[in-house]
């Protein structure tokens, strides 16, 4: 077969009359003043340059701006031109303009020479892309220094033939209509943009990734240094999935000598291709998922082109590139490549033209060899065996791209500690909440406390669909409260190192206290006050909110005419906003009780020796020497016990569950065999009566439950019957048991004091324990409540839902959350409900926000598109959130938190984030370990209450750890080391329907539920 993707240089000659009238050849863009960036888009001229430089880039065209520009006067009435939208950019009136333009640019026609053109060009191409043409954006504005459109402009992979290449091209063009994109083309001060399009040939991708020469700002430290380059990279074309990215591995190369510094391999089990029928998921065999995407032939030129790139002080630079694998030799050595296949590893079976093969393919496809002009041409290894192909698809400047809203150069953000509740891209309908009652409760509380809080402070914001707090805006007006330090606050929450902390306590230095101190005798009394009164505020909160929830489920809301439905969706919206600022109030009040606790503390710490000590044991060693951190964390231990925890109801509830279905063999067999979908599969009896008053009692929960869009556990409860399918596994256990432990080990540390403190300072710390135990009680007593209206407020959209797509039969079930409250209440008023063009352009835009990876946890200035590698070595160090030493195997969490039945009892649960819908299997677990959260957060006081470690705020976790690995969680010191090896056997696959039934190990009749944890305890 002919190189599929040769260099245009070689090529151009070929390309018809007809192509070369409207697609100029893209070696020739950015060349001449009839092909400048302001004609063929910035992309474009860049990818010209690269190629004229004598860099792989892969054979491609360009389709000038002018045509855009031209639909655009031809289609759109006034006023729906970019220059208007941009300019009303944010508001009502611009998003019904963005949307309506939107639908017109995809369902326009393209003129007849454009459409014989793309058909002449797919004629001649064919036979050279069976994997199709890339469709990508080149806007009159991109990949300039600060204005890169990196992520808000669609591109389309595989497109095949005149049709999918003339429908790619409109949904590029329609991108320009995203209100993120106008949104970031107007805080950039663009006032007008037009948009090229770049087709390329695909490159048949054994693997891709990015390549980022040098780590963008607030990014450097010991996860990835000044003098390193990072690459991301996964198997097949490595574009994002939904629900985040491909499993990507991570390597860090020495910038000096192009050697690899360290690297961590992902678990690759799916890799993107292009099939007969366009993208596809593919799965990878076991034994390759596990290997290096990467070999080092593909690194060295990695590294050799990052050299080049930088030459004569250019960069740093975000680089996406594609590796073709070069091709056996006819002597049976397969290619080196990206995919490093053993030598005598079986081979998948070669495919027919146009069809997908998994990476690691040998088809008996001829490798690409020297063109006409000598260059790009695959070169061959010491022994003689050819190199693989890396190509460049794009070169950026890493420092291109938006801030997020209400932030600069120097703005701080985290969504370390609210990504525990909402993680993921949130629909706009969710995001248009939380937001609204996220910034009022915030701005309250601070108002409470006696701060100013600066007119116009964004402390929220939404970076490609996440939830995330402004640390800058946050820490400067929290410091005007004595005490409320950055490190005192984030050793609690968790996200930032020592250097960020650092920074932040240096951007908050000039925080004026004078208001505070002028406000005190005014708001510290009333503060006391309130706090005092909270136990009664919260049970008289409750008595009304268990009337308004009586009230809606007896409420029939299809008899409703649509003003009055508006009227119940602004009742129960006002419910929760009320909800969620007594929700911040509980916090608050916690959090403060706290902080006191610890103040105590680390006054009587000199004379207080640690337990084990005591005992006449080594004391613990401080792997940071983090003191701070130990007072905490013995706060929390001292704090933990806390009885009648909302939070920890579910988990204890289920466990009960468990035990009569445990005690039912009929029940417990159909559980093992797949069949049970709901209490009604369940026989009659107690198990059936269990579940039912389960789901009746908790069925607002979910995994995710912060997202309205989620189903509740009432609506569907398999994730329910998954957890308690693993925890069926257990050997003979007792929940109250774990309960005790949390208490006795509390009840221990302060013996232990006893025995070191006057009886005054006793006093005083028995005191603010109480208090401590109190107010965290009537936290997450809010948090279910916040859970509960939640579930109202969904109940209500379903109804909504249901109008939208009685009126507008094109709309998907689900519409009503690509709409924002505002437009809904306005909508249901006016009776009008015309919103599906508004639909369309939300769900669209939601789609390219949840495809995209997840920005690191913590960033500066604007979010890199980066996966960050883990800490180097076998101790991976992050935040103790709850006491206990024990080891067992990994147990991975993907994000979806999908084959939760496939948990064993004793593993430790490695997570991103552990979101409280999950904290029933912390009964199951034998530790919990994640790389978000902090110690304050909902999750880890479970895990003190169930008495389990937990190691929480572990940077790359997930990437370093996988399932199967042995691991000795210390979660008194925040340490999570590797013991050895993983088994070589694979790691256990999730259950199929009925294949636990039977199985050897399952439990016999009578047999208790949950898990002893079969983890060896340390001590």
């Amino acid at each position: 077969m002919a190189d599929p993707t040769r260099i245009a240089r070689a090529d151009s000659a070929i390309d018809p009359p007809s192509v070369r009238e409207w697609l100029k050849p893209l070696e020739s863009a950015g060349q001449r003043r009839h092909t400048s960036p302001k004609r063929v888009g910035g992309k474009a001229a860049a990818l010209g340059r690269l190629l004229r430089d004598g860099f792989p880039v892969p054979r491609g065209w360009v389709l000038e701006a002018r045509f855009f520009t031209e639909l655009v006067d031809q289609q759109l009435p006034k006023g729906h031109d970019l220059a208007t939208l941009i300019r009303l950019s944010g508001t009502k009136a611009g998003v019904d303009r963005a949307a309506r333009a939107r639908d017109r640019i995809l369902n326009a026609r393209l003129p007849e020479a454009l459409s014989a053109a793309l058909r002449s060009l797919w004629q001649a191409v064919e036979p050279e892309a069976p994997w199709g043409l890339a469709v990508r954006s080149s806007a009159t504005c991109e990949d300039a220094d600060e204005t890169s459109m990196a992520g808000l402009a669609t591109s389309v992979l595989g497109a095949r033939g005149e049709r999918e290449i003339e429908a790619a091209i409109r949904q590029v063009w329609a991108s320009a209509f995203l209100p993120r994109a106008l949104a970031y083309l107007a805080h950039a001060g663009v006032r007008d943009v037009a948009m090229g399009v770049v087709l390329q040939v695909v490159v048949r991708a054994e693997a891709a990734g990015v390549l980022f020469t040098a780590p963008p700002p607030g990014l450097e430290g010991e996860h990835w240094r000044a003098g390193e380059r990072l690459v991301n990279a996964t198997l097949g074309l490595g574009a994002p999935v939904v629900d985040g990215a491909a499993a990507a591995d991570t390597i860090r190369i020495a910038r000096a000598s192009g050697a690899v510094v360290a690297s961590a391999v992902a678990q690759k089990r799916r890799a993107l291709v292009v099939g007969a029928a366009g993208l596809e998921e593919v799965a990878v065999p076991e034994a390759r998922a596990e290997q290096p995407a990467l070999g080092a032939a593909a690194l060295q030129q990695l590294a050799e082109l990052a050299e080049r790139l930088e030459q004569g002080g250019k960069g740093p630079f975000d680089v996406e590139f594609a590796v073709e694998a070069a091709a056996d030799d006819g002597a049976g050595r397969p290619a080196d490549g990206a995919a490093g296949r053993e030598h005598g590893e079986a081979s998948p079976p070669g495919r027919e033209d146009g069809e997908a093969s998994p990476p690691g393919r040998e088809d008996g496809e001829t490798s690409p060899r020297a063109h006409e002009d000598g260059e790009t041409s695959p070169r061959a290894h010491e022994d003689g065996e050819p190199s693989p192909r890396v190509w460049l698809l794009q070169v950026r400047p890493v420092s291109g791209g938006g801030f997020p809203e209400g932030g600069n150069a120097e703005t701080i953000w985290s969504r370390a500690n609210v990504s525990e509740a909402l993680p993921g891209a949130a629909t706009p309908l969710t995001w248009s909440v939380a937001r609204a009652f996220s910034d009022r409760g915030f701005r309250e509380a601070f108002s409470a406390l006696g701060c100013r809080v600066p007119r116009g402070a964004r402390l929220v914001a939404n970076v490609h669909g996440r939830f995330y707090l402004n640390l800058t805006a946050f820490m400067q007006i929290a410091a005007q409260v004595p005490g409320l330090s950055p490190r005192a606050l984030l050793g609690m929450s968790g996200g930032a190192s020592a250097e960020l902390i650092a920074r932040l306590a240096e951007q908050s230095e000039g925080a004026s206290r004078r208001r505070f101190y002028a406000r005190l005798p005014l708001t510290g009394p009333r503060l006391l006050l309130r706090q005092a009164r909270l136990e009664r505020e919260v049970a008289a909160f409750e008595g009304e909110a268990l009337w308004a929830q009586r009230a809606l489920s007896e409420l029939d809301m299809t008899l409703l005419p649509d003003d009055a439905i508006g009227t119940t969706l602004r009742s129960v919206y006002l419910l929760l906003e009320r909800t969620g600022t007594l929700m911040l109030h509980c916090a608050s009040a916690s959090l403060a009780s706290h902080l006191a606790l610890c103040k105590t503390l680390e006054r009587v710490a000199r004379r207080r020796a640690s337990a084990r000590s005591a005992a006449g044991e080594e004391p613990l060693e401080d792997p940071a020497g983090r003191a701070e951190t130990n007072i905490e964390h013995l706060a929390q231990v001292l704090a933990g016990g806390v009885r009648e925890l909302d939070s920890a109801g579910p988990g204890i509830e289920l466990a009960r569950v468990a035990e009569l279905v445990m005690a039912d063999r009929a029940a417990r067999e159909r559980l093992f065999a797949g069949e049970v979908r709901g209490p009604r599969d369940l026989p009659e009896g107690p198990a059936r009566d269990a579940l039912a008053r389960f789901l009746e009692v908790h069925g607002d929960r979910a995994v995710r439950e912060a997202e309205l869009a989620t189903p509740r556990w009432r609506e569907d409860p398999a994730p329910v019957i998954a957890m308690l399918t693993a925890s069926l596994r257990g050997a003979p256990g007792d929940p109250e048991r774990a309960l005790a432990r949390a208490r006795a080990l509390a009840d221990r540390e302060m013996a232990m004091l006893e025995t070191r403190l006057p009886w005054a300072e006793l006093a005083l710390v028995r005191a603010l324990v109480g208090r401590a135990q109190r107010y965290v009680r009537l936290r997450e007593r809010m948090r279910t409540w916040v859970t509960r209206v939640l579930g109202m407020l969904r109940k209500v959209a379903l109804d909504i839902d249901r109008r939208l797509r009685r009126l507008e039969p094109s709309l998907a079930p689900g519409s009503v959350f690509f709409c924002t409250y505002e437009e809904l209440v306005s909508a249901l008023s006016s009776g009008r409900a015309d919103v599906a063009h508004v639909v369309r352009l939300r769900r669209a835009e939601h789609l390219r926000d949840a495809a995209r990876p997840d920005p690191p946890p913590t960033f500066i200035g604007r979010p890199p598109p980066v996966v960050l590698p883990p800490a180097s070595g076998e101790r991976l160090l992050g935040l103790p959130a709850s006491a206990g030493v024990v080891e067992g195997r990994a147990r991975v969490l993907e994000p979806g938190a999908t084959a939760l039945d496939a948990v064993e009892p004793g593993e430790v649960l490695v997570a991103r984030t552990t979101d409280v819908g999950l904290s029933p299997l912390f009964l199951v677990a034998a530790a919990v370990v994640t790389e978000l959260g902090g110690p304050m957060s909902h999750a880890s006081i479970v895990a003190r209450e169930y008495g389990i470690p937990a190691v929480v705020n572990v940077p790359g976790v997930t990437l370093a750890i996988k399932t199967g690995d042995r691991l000795r969680i210390d979660g008194d010191r925040g340490v999570v080391e590797r013991l050895i090896e993983r088994d070589e056997r694979a790691a256990p696959a999730p259950p199929r329907a009925g294949a636990l039934a039977g199985a050897a190990g399952a439990p016999a009749d009578g047999a208790a539920p949950l898990a002893s944890p079969a983890p060896v305890p340390v001590r």
